[in-house]
Parts: structure tokens; C-alpha cells; sequence
């Protein structure tokens, strides 16, 4: 009888101990289910967030490389136009300085043809503003982020107002100082010193440019300080668009190399 009185402690001790070891298991299983649960839903949250970062920086330098497409013919024609306006004044210095007779010099501005286009270069920022408004655009590191906005917020405020000084001392050199460019074609794309197509016969032209009154306007001091103008136009619209050129270079890298991590992440 005392050996059973003995053995029922030890028993409920071991019932205890079994019981005790039992739930902690259980709770340990619950416990590490729960963290992995919340671990797996963090990282497929993290693996979409990186998926669409991805993505979303594909999308941006696709509309980078459309830029750059669009800088570079801006460029070639600012190269046309620096060449062209600077031999019409050469050509007109000469004039002045009799070293070119008022003939050869019309012949010369035939010959030139469209002193400059109006070509104007027009950003593609359609990925920037859905990632503005989507807000995705915060998922990028606050450095990338910077550099993007940096891009599109100071090259599209710039843009618009460059461009409108552009077609305005464009506009005007042409309708009230050098009016045989509105007899030809619109601007022809072609290497340094190409000429502009002809619309009308060089006859015509040459009969326009030799006529008293629109001779007076070619020979005078305000025909040269125009093309002035112009030529100065042109050569600061170039230096803008080596800096959007630059600034567009620079950004297409980081999000290049910003792929590089998200990729190996996930």
C-alpha cells in the first residue's frame, strides 16, 4: 500500500512533466508557423515590390532610349544650324567688306537653303508621371528616386520654355529678315553643310533676292545682327540638350545598375 502511495506522485510528476513538455512544443510549432507565415508573406510581398521595381525601370529606360533617339536628331540639326548660320555671316562679312558681290552672295544663301529648323526636342515621360500617381516610385532607393525626379522635373520644366524661345526667334528671323527660307522646304535632314531642298526654281529664287527692296533687307546691318541672333539661339539650345543628353546618360546607368540587385534578390 505505501509502494502505491509512492508511485502515484512520481506518476502525476510525469503526467506533469509529459504535459508540460507538450505545450511547449505545441506552442513552439505555433509560434514558428506564425514566423514563417509572416516571414513567407514579407517575402512575397519584397519579391513583388522587386518585380515591379524591375519592371517599372525597364519602362523608364525604354522612355530614356526614346529620348535619346530624339536628342540626337535635335543635335544633328543644331550641328546643321551652327554650320549654316555661321557661312551666312561669313558670307556677309565678305559682302560688307566688298570681298563678295551682292550675286555670289544670293547665290550663296540659295545655296544654303533653311539657315535652321525649328526642331525641338519633347521628352517621353509617360512611365514617370503613372509612377508619380501610382506611387511606386517610392519603392526605388531615396537616392535613384532623386535622380529620377531630378531628370524629368528639371529637364520638363526647361523644355517647354526653351522650346517656345526657340519658335519664336525662328519664327521671326524668318518672316521679317530672311523670307527666301519660307520658299523652300521644310527643313531636310543631312550631314554638316547640306543644303535645304528648293521648292521653287533657283531662277526665281535668285530674281526674289535680286528685287531693290528685298536686296536693301539681305544687305543690311539688321540682316546680319539677326542671323546673330539666331546663330546664338542655336548654340545655346545646343549647350541645353548636351545637358539633358548628359543628365539622360547618367540616369539610364543607375537604373541599369539598379536592376543588377533586384535580380540577384530574388
Amino acid at each position: 500500500m505505501s509502494i502505491m502511495k509512492n508511485l502515484a506522485p512520481q506518476k502525476e510528476v510525469q503526467t506533469g512533466t509529459y504535459l508540460a513538455i507538450r505545450y511547449s512544443l505545441e506552442f513552439v510549432v505555433v509560434v514558428l508557423g506564425i514566423s514563417v507565415s509572416f516571414w513567407l508573406s514579407e517575402w512575397s510581398e519584397l519579391r513583388n515590390e522587386l518585380e515591379h521595381q524591375t519592371k517599372d525601370a525597364i519602362d523608364l529606360i525604354d522612355d530614356l532610349t526614346v529620348d535619346g533617339e530624339r536628342l540626337d536628331i535635335v543635335s544633328n540639326a543644331i550641328e546643321v544650324g551652327k554650320n549654316r548660320t555661321s557661312r551666312i555671316l561669313k558670307n556677309h562679312l565678305d559682302l560688307q567688306q566688298g570681298l563678295l558681290s551682292y550675286d555670289a552672295f544670293a547665290d550663296s544663301l540659295i545655296d544654303i537653303g533653311y539657315a535652321y529648323s525649328f526642331l525641338t526636342f519633347f521628352m517621353v515621360d509617360g512611365t514617370y508621371k503613372s509612377l508619380i500617381n501610382n506611387g511606386r516610385l517610392q519603392n526605388f532607393p531615396s537616392d535613384l528616386e532623386k535622380d529620377i525626379k531630378g531628370y524629368f522635373e528639371y529637364v520638363s520644366k526647361r523644355v517647354e520654355d526653351n522650346n517656345e524661345i526657340v519658335d519664336n526667334v525662328a519664327l521671326e528671323y524668318y518672316a521679317k529678315h530672311h523670307p527666301m527660307c519660307l520658299w523652300v522646304e521644310p527643313f531636310v535632314e543631312g550631314g554638316e553643310g547640306a543644303t535645304g531642298a528648293v521648292r521653287r526654281p533657283k531662277e526665281s529664287l535668285r530674281s526674289y533676292l535680286m528685287s531693290k527692296e528685298v536686296r536693301a533687307g539681305y544687305e543690311s546691318i539688321e540682316f546680319f545682327n539677326a542671323t546673330l541672333v539666331l546663330r546664338d539661339r542655336v548654340f545655346v539650345h545646343g549647350g541645353q540638350i548636351k545637358r539633358y543628353e548628359a543628365m539622360r546618360n547618367a540616369l539610364t546607368r543607375r537604373l541599369q545598375e539598379s536592376m543588377e540587385g533586384p535580380a540577384n534578390s530574388l
